[in-house]
């Protein structure tokens, strides 16, 4: 890029004229400097980030920018001679313009050999528009005085009546056909052909003589009305070309705000909203192209601003593919270890283990995200593995459930005889007869899987309901539910799973006092050191320390019954098998 920009400004500089390309100079300049200083952010950020401190950073201008400074500055001085050049030109054209008209005023003083002081008139109107131009700062007065010459000098000077007539006959003819001239501009479409014409127009009326008194005042005032006329077509025209460069500017900031809500919605954007997304852009672009210059102050400013936003649109979508891309290969392994595992547990008879463990991939599947072209094949044989296994059990478990009808009559039956029984006075009896309908339940056998949540529920809210009733302490009366408790959830569907979920419960209530005996302890130690004689505080904390073991005790006890069932539970699994 700054070779492009060097190459410019070589070509620049052997122009003639420095004016013509000063523009065209300060926009590579200013490109030049964007360029510049995003180069010397990002050494800077580097510089940082390797350990450096900003202030003491520095930053060495390359071949190329010491070469861009050097045309940039030979290019401003070949301006300023050149503008030091025309300013003195000005200035001499200004003398001779102001000699010109100091003659022009002797002129007018002339009384005799009028023929010569027309002559000579004539002369310096030739010799004033040879003379080249002056500083526009100059130039209205200068021309004023210029008029005002003219006017004294065509007023003043003593020429016969009828001489006088008839050049102010003739003037006022001119006058009129210029005026005329200045009215038909309103026709002219070409605007700046307009704006020349008005200008030769303008200085035509100055340079020709005076005309009748009696109808000066009436042209005069036509001639400004006429040139009013003109002026607003001009000035109207012009308004409408800002209020239209305006309104470009206004789509053009509307387009881009459109491609900002277009980039916001690719941040979640998936592969085919991506692609929606860039016909939306390509026809924002398109419409950008339809959309005219904006004024030049803003023009360059929004276009660098579109064009910023569609080059990060594309960054954005080539890394979301090149993501994408590489997803999906990861994606496809990790499903297709998913396949291979189910694969090689699909043939098990292990069917509570294996059931979970499928259980477990399904779940871990359904995390692992869309595998896009490959999603439905590999789904496709991750389910042909689950679904043999899951067909197998249901096959195995329907043979069972029908081998275990006849169970299901027993319990019915002991189900009943529960329902009927009726609590004694003798507690020992009750106890005994309670005992003994859990052990006929647990030795009537397993029933069919539909049924065995119902009349194992019934069951137990019923022996719950006699254990209510029992007159008993509530410790005793609790340890009993408790155990029924545990011969419910080891006849229960998923035994094991129920009773370490039993486990894990205590011990994390045990975990808990544990943690609170700490806290105790460490209070405890604190008083120790730093009372003397009884404490009633220390004695509260021993109190609770030793609450809180023996709540400890009792909830190993009950551990060690849900473990005792535990192990009771792995021969009968063991045989099952």
């Amino acid at each position: 890029m700054k070779n492009v920009i060097i190459t410019k400004l070589e070509e620049m500089l052997q122009q003639p004229e420095a004016s013509a390309v000063a523009h065209q100079m300060r926009t590579l300049q200013k490109e030049y400097q964007k360029l510049w200083t995003a180069e010397f952010e990002k050494a800077k950020q580097e510089f940082v980030d390797e350990g450096g401190k900003a202030k003491e950073f520095e930053y060495a201008k390359s071949p190329e920018d010491v070469k861009i400074s050097e045309l940039i500055d030979k290019i401003e001085k070949k301006k300023k001679e050149e503008d030091a050049r025309l300013a003195v030109e000005q200035a001499k054209n200004l003398v001779i313009r102001q000699e010109i008209i100091n003659k022009i005023n002797d002129l007018s003083q002339v009384s005799d050999n009028i023929g010569a002081a027309i002559k000579k008139l004539v002369e310096l109107q030739a010799q004033w528009k040879a003379t080249g131009a002056v500083s526009p700062h100059k130039y209205k007065e200068n021309q004023a005085d210029y008029s005002k010459a003219i006017e004294e000098f065509n007023y003043k000077l003593s020429l016969s009546k009828q001489l006088q007539e008839h050049d102010l006959k003739r003037n006022y003819e001119l006058k009129t056909e210029l005026l005329e001239k200045i009215k038909g501009l309103k026709n002219q479409e070409n605007i700046k052909e307009a704006e020349r014409l008005i200008k030769i127009y303008r200085n035509d009326w100055e340079e020709i003589g005076p005309v009748p008194n009696d109808k000066w005042d009436e042209l005069k005032g036509s001639f400004r009305a006429a040139l009013e006329e003109a002026y607003s077509k001009l000035k109207a025209h012009y308004n409408s070309v800002e209020e239209e460069k305006e309104a470009n500017l206004a789509s053009k900031k509307a387009v881009i705000e459109k491609i900002k809500e277009i980039i916001t919605k690719s941040e979640t954007a998936s592969g085919q909203v991506w692609n929606n997304l860039t016909n939306e852009l390509v026809a924002l672009q398109t419409e950008w192209k339809g959309i005219g210059r904006a004024n030049a102050k803003d023009n360059d400013k929004v276009w660098a601003e579109f064009r910023e936003l569609c080059d990060s649109f594309f960054e954005k979508k080539k890394a979301f593919f090149n993501v994408v891309h590489e997803k999906m290969g990861v994606i496809k392994s990790q499903k297709q270890e998913l396949i291979a595992k189910a694969n090689a547990l699909k043939d098990s008879t292990d069917w509570q283990k294996t059931g979970l463990a499928l259980i477990k991939l399904q779940d871990a599947w359904k995390k692992v995200p869309h595998a896009g072209g490959d999603e439905t094949k590999l789904f496709n044989q991750f389910r042909a593995a689950c679904n043999h296994f899951f067909d197998a059990k249901k096959a195995h478990f329907g043979a069972i459930d029908a081998s275990f009808d006849a169970n299901l009559v027993a319990k019915e039956e002991l189900l009943k005889k529960i329902q009927d029984f009726n609590l004694s006075e003798d507690l020992a009896a009750n106890h005994a007869a309670l005992k003994q309908f859990s052990a006929d339940w647990n030795a009537a056998g397993m029933v069919p899987m539909k049924d065995k949540k119902r009349v194992n529920d019934a069951f137990y809210n019923r022996l719950d309901e006699l254990y209510d009733k029992m007159n008993v302490s509530a410790s005793e009366k609790f340890m009993m539910q408790f155990k029924t408790k545990l011969e419910r959830l080891s006849n229960g569907e998923s035994p094991e799973l129920a009773l370490k979920k039993e486990a894990d419960y205590f011990k994390k209530q045990i975990d808990e006092i544990n943690g609170r005996i700490k806290t105790y302890d460490n209070n405890l130690g604190f008083f120790k050191t730093s009372s003397k004689g009884v404490n009633p505080f220390m004695k509260e904390i021993e109190d609770k320390i030793n609450a809180e073991k023996q709540k400890i005790a009792e909830l190993n006890d009950k551990r060690k019954m849900v473990m005792a069932e535990l192990n009771k539970l792995k021969p009968s699994e063991m045989e099952a098998k």
